[in-house]
């Protein structure tokens, strides 16, 4: 996914989560607000409790790819925390717990 479409200041995260539109469950924590721009970014947090970098960065490369694959038209930040019990669900039941989130938000998500 190109660059353009993350989230990498402090500053424009904290804006995400000062709007206080959040959707949990036990894996995720999805966080939403409008943007300016004609395209969707995203960020994503996996803490330290997740595992050593290789297996955070493994839970990154997959939540990135799930976020391709969605096509998600709509002007949105999204910001995504990763919970630890997120570290036992296969790639496509990450996709779908991921999915019914972004859905809860009202954004457009391809099936």
């Amino acid at each position: 996914m190109k660059k353009k479409y993350r989230i990498k200041k402090n500053d424009e995260i904290k804006a995400v989560l000062n709007q206080r539109k959040v959707r949990k469950n036990a894996y995720f924590s999805v966080y939403a607000s409008k943007n300016p721009l004609p395209h969707f970014r995203y960020a994503l947090s996996v803490s330290k409790k997740f595992g050593k970098a290789v297996r955070r960065n493994w839970a990154k490369r997959r939540l990135r790819m799930i976020l391709h694959e969605a096509r998600i038209q709509d002007s949105v930040d999204v910001f995504i925390i990763v919970h630890v019990h997120a570290a036992k669900l296969s790639y496509t039941q990450m996709k779908q717990e991921l999915h019914k989130l972004l859905r809860k938000h009202n954004i457009g998500v391809k099936k």
